[in-house]
């Protein structure tokens, strides 16, 4: 059995190009997020009441997404490491650079919002208070958008003996039997979600803060869990490529009812929950079908994503805080704060993979 977990391909190279493309999105959804009438750190005057209605479909899986690649991409991991190895591995990129984050790339973004919000100190004395060590909103210190990699280190390390059993099994072949022999079985996998959406949700609303946060925790790591497990079973891969179009099919029809219950100002879990799954199935299904190579470009994006992710925020909340106090229209605003969020993390990646030290501190393999 664990012959059959180690004889899968070398490359996902459609989950690659799947997974630098989520990450691509977070710079459109994060630059979006200060022109909509939703909680972020910084705000336009305007909102945009449309755009919003654009972002809430990316909202319903662009995470799941991610936190579904990353736990393929744990499968895909432990194929050469050990699970000491993968632990040491996991704590030396994630940890470290969620630690530099904590201390060096956030405390931007919480400046320019007390800035915005009236403050009239400098930037050197505000960055004292962030070592005063009083949690946000209250004080000064704060992961912000690196609560993705924290809940990653806590998942990867908690879920190390489920891993061990699961590859010692060679995956859950039992399931891909199951499905094979009823089809509609598959629609099934989002019934531990849904269960913890019904029962979680309502007590526990989303604060990215790991110790109440109970809802958010368990659903991702659940996402991230079928993601293990879907890589880890010779075929199932396979199944949601030859049936990506029966996905997107379905897809389109949930995200119809998404919108027409949020027309009439209603929502319901049961569509929220199956909306995140099924795109999930048909992009994973369409980019094992599209893409079957690598490639000079794949390479250099899949390993610019980390960088990507650990600036972009900042270089978006800094250049929207000057962006939104000039009189310019909406869509202008939007435009240049998504270029300034891309320009400057592609700028950040180009300096920081140039030295082994700062490879390590934004979670780089060392050259």
């Amino acid at each position: 059995m664990a012959q059959d977990f180690q004889a899968a391909p070398a490359r996902e190279y459609g989950l690659d190009w799947l997974r630098v493309t989520a990450f691509g999105i977070l710079i459109f959804y994060h630059s979006g997020m200060i022109f909509v009438p939703w909680e972020f750190h910084i705000k336009n005057a305007e909102q945009s009441d449309a755009l919003a209605w654009i972002m809430v479909f990316f909202n319903r899986w662009r995470l799941p997404l991610l936190f579904f690649i990353s736990g393929c991409g744990v499968r895909f991991s432990l194929r050469r490491r050990s699970m000491r190895e993968f632990a040491a591995e996991r704590v030396k990129r994630l940890l470290i650079p969620v630690l530099f984050g904590i201390f060096v790339v956030v405390p931007p973004q919480i400046y320019v919002e007390r800035l915005q919000k009236g403050a009239g100190f400098g930037y050197a004395e505000f960055y004292r208070t962030v070592f005063a060590f009083v949690p946000y909103p209250d004080g000064n210190m704060s992961w912000h958008h690196l609560w993705f990699a924290v809940y990653l280190l806590v998942y990867s390390l908690a879920g190390i003996p489920l891993f061990s059993a699961i590859r010692a099994a060679g995956g859950w072949k039992w399931l891909v039997t199951a499905i094979k022999r009823w089809p509609a079985a598959i629609y099934l996998i989002n019934a531990p979600s849904l269960a913890v959406a019904f029962t979680l949700g309502p007590r526990w609303p989303t604060t990215h803060n790991l110790v109440a946060d109970w809802a958010n925790l368990t659903g991702s790591f659940l996402t991230f869990l079928w993601g293990f497990v879907i890589a880890s079973t010779p075929g199932f891969l396979d199944i949601i490529e030859r049936r990506r179009r029966e996905f997107l099919s379905a897809a389109v029809l949930v995200t119809a009812v998404f919108y027409a219950l949020r027309a009439q100002g209603q929502s319901s879990t049961l569509v929220n929950g199956y909306l995140g799954m099924l795109w999930i199935f048909t992009f994973v299904g369409w980019a094992r079908a599209k893409v079957r190579s690598g490639g000079a470009w794949l390479a250099y994006a899949n390993e610019a994503v980390y960088p990507f992710y650990i600036l972009h925020q900042t270089f978006i909340v800094v250049a929207g805080y000057f962006f939104v106090q000039q009189p310019w229209s909406l869509a202008v605003k939007l435009t240049v704060t998504m270029c300034s969020g891309f320009l400057g993390s592609w700028m950040g990646f180009e300096i920081v993979k140039r030295w082994n030290v700062t490879r390590m501190l934004f979670g780089l393999r060392p050259v």
